[in-house]
């Protein structure tokens, strides 16, 4: 798994790495929790962070999530509630907070602890609501331009082969230092 890590700041193209910072950017300003996560793992606000902080945060999330990518693509359950979720999101007006409601049962609001990318825990304050629902698709959608297939895997609820895809078009397969730009400002 270091070896993971230490790849996957080693760009191939800057265009996929520019897509996941711009992707962390967006979705730390439209999803408090993910904002929470990233400012209180590295004790910066998120305006202050640099894309190479956050893209150290994307692979070592990777990393995390490549170990428990298995379960949850055997995890019948949670592949059914993917799927209902995908289906009700598309019901206009209603189907974000529908979704939510249905998150919130599984998971209620109030504070949980999470790991940082260094092993620290952090306690977040979660409480999904249908907008937070709404910025994610709407963030995964548009990195689906840069990473197609991984959206398709997404949507099938194949999320190892999704995590794969986006691991396989940022890793370089040999060491070749790049530096991403800021796609924000």
């Amino acid at each position: 798994m270091g070896l993971l890590l230490e790849q996957i700041e080693l760009i191939e193209g800057t265009k996929e790495a520019a897509q996941i910072v711009k992707t962390m950017r967006s979705l730390g300003k439209d999803v408090d929790e993910i904002r929470q996560y990233l400012e209180k793992s590295t004790g910066k606000s998120l305006d202050d962070l640099s894309d190479k902080e956050l893209f150290s945060i994307a692979g070592k999330g990777a990393a995390q999530a490549k170990q428990m990518a298995p379960q949850a693509d055997s995890d019948s359950q949670l592949q059914t509630d993917f799927k209902d979720a995908q289906k009700y999101m598309d019901v206009p007006i209603v189907g974000p907070s529908m979704v939510a409601k249905r998150v919130r049962d599984k998971m209620p609001s109030g504070k949980y602890t999470a790991l940082s990318p260094s092993g620290k825990p952090i306690d977040i304050d979660v409480d999904i609501s249908g907008s937070d629902l709404t910025a994610i698709k709407r963030a995964a959608e548009k990195a689906g331009k840069t990473f197609p297939q991984a959206l398709d895997q997404l949507r099938k609820g194949n999320f190892s082969s999704a995590l794969g895809r986006v691991i396989d078009k940022t890793v370089a397969p040999t060491p070749q230092a790049q530096k991403t730009m800021r796609t924000d400002r």
